[in-house]
């Protein structure tokens, strides 16, 4: 059975909601371009990384038999050349924004030529390689997850043909495989050089990812929660709403042993008072009741809004003088609520209540029709009181 949702809870929650759908706290959430600066930081990171990794070859003589030195030498310009350009490119992603051709194509041009060096990268350390396998891999997963299908594979199709080309041709023998290194003295996976060179690329690649992928799915699965918890929630009393009461109700009749009390309440003429003084003030009596309800219920009770001016109330392992009592405090404290129209003169609220106690012999759904009938009857015999269904019903009191 769900507890009452307290103010101090509900506010939290609408916080939690504002800063995780809302704002832009979820990178799933973000902007399109937003993510584009996500993969360009990326993809510089990696580039850092081959560039790091070519002056340490270049800086170490006795390594120089192990590559091809005039390419490395290349290659560096290159990776150079691709950084200062992912660089340049955040630029127009963070302060071009707002106009439309940034917003149109700059998203393909960002993923494209990402996805171009490093298939430049992994065509030169071998396209079979682990490093290469790895950093393709990610790049689909991490792209589908950030971005629309069409801009994925806008990128990935082109780089798929080609890594698939340039592994045939290299067995035809038409193109040197991994041309990066000379190592055909040695076979690769037996090379040292070649084992830690690949190890030194897939650490960093595989290290983010994970987290990335940590990072997505652990807000993924938060927002499903607010997503689901907003579901159950009226918005505008912040009280749970019809479905979840439902639901509440569905689980009492699954137990053994009912022990719970079924209050109806219902605003009395709610009409007037959307009709005299405006939708406004009828959604602020709405408001305060739900939160007078929430003050004086108990911790294991829950508190719902049933529709339009009618809330409920589910008052767990409850008696019926318990249940008369707490109704009675309800009553009291909505008929004692200050509510003001614009022009400063007060407006009366108040609400009629129909208890009606469980039995292990009657439904939720039939004690619901019990709590209405006894809430139709406080109505008839003047609005503003309570009334129970045991002693109506089976006692026989008049009004």
């Amino acid at each position: 059975m769900k507890k009452k949702l307290t103010p101090n809870t509900l506010n939290l929650f609408k916080a939690k909601i504002t800063k995780y759908l809302l704002e832009d706290e979820v990178v799933m959430n973000w902007s399109v371009l937003n993510k584009c600066i996500l993969i360009l930081i990326l993809g510089s990171l990696v580039h850092v990384i081959w560039i790091i990794w070519k002056i340490f070859i270049l800086l170490s003589p006795n390594l120089w038999h192990f590559v091809n030195l005039p390419l490395l030498k290349l290659q560096l310009e290159l990776n150079t050349l691709f950084f200062c350009l992912f660089i340049a490119m955040i630029y127009p992603c963070a302060y071009w924004y707002k106009k439309e051709w940034v917003q149109q194509w700059l998203p393909y041009l960002s993923v494209g030529i990402v996805v171009i060096s490093l298939c430049n990268d992994g065509y030169m350390i071998g396209v079979l390689s682990p490093a290469t396998t790895i950093t393709y891999v990610s790049l689909i997963t991490v792209g589908l997850v950030l971005f629309n299908r069409k801009i994925v594979y806008y990128a990935l199709i082109p780089a798929t043909l080609f890594l698939i080309l340039c592994g045939y041709l290299s067995l035809q023998g038409q193109i040197n495989y991994a041309p990066l290194f000379n190592l055909s003295t040695t076979p690769l996976y037996q090379h040292k050089f070649w084992v830690i060179s690949m190890l030194y690329f897939i650490a960093p690649i595989l290290i983010t990812c994970l987290i990335l992928f940590e990072i997505l799915l652990s807000q993924w699965r938060h927002r499903e929660q607010l997503i689901q918890h907003l579901s159950q929630i009226d918005p505008l009393t912040n009280t749970l709403n019809r479905r979840s009461i439902n639901t509440c109700l569905e689980k009492l009749e699954r137990k053994s042993t009912k022990s719970y009390a079924l209050v109806l309440i219902d605003l009395d003429h709610f009409k007037q008072i959307n009709d005299q003084y405006g939708h406004d003030k009828g959604d602020e009596a709405l408001i305060k009741v739900s939160e007078v309800l929430s003050q004086i219920i108990r911790d294991s009770d829950v508190v719902g809004r049933f529709g339009g001016e009618e809330f409920i109330l589910i008052l767990n392992q409850s008696s019926l003088a318990q249940a008369q009592n707490i109704a009675e405090r309800c009553r009291q404290a909505i008929q004692a609520l200050q509510l003001f129209s614009n022009i400063g003169e007060a407006i009366k609220v108040t609400a009629s209540f129909g208890i009606a106690l469980s039995n292990i012999e009657i439904s939720p759904q039939k004690l619901l029709s019990q709590a209405d009938k006894a809430l139709y009857e406080a109505k008839a015999c003047g609005r503003n009181q309570v009334k129970c269904y045991r002693e109506i019903f089976i006692a026989a009191k008049p009004c």
